[in-house]
């Protein structure tokens, strides 16, 4: 593989791993507010 394949997949694996990791803060951060929720409801 010359140099810049190589450029490009770590640039589009840098990627898909931010997004994976905003995905999961976004699902955590769903879930908190649920939490928060229904603790003033008095559950």
């Amino acid at each position: 593989m010359s140099s810049i394949k190589f450029l490009y997949a770590a640039y589009i694996a840098t990627w898909v791993i931010q997004g994976l990791y905003l995905g999961s803060l976004v699902r955590r951060y769903g879930r908190l507010r649920q939490r928060m929720k229904d603790l003033g409801k008095g559950k």
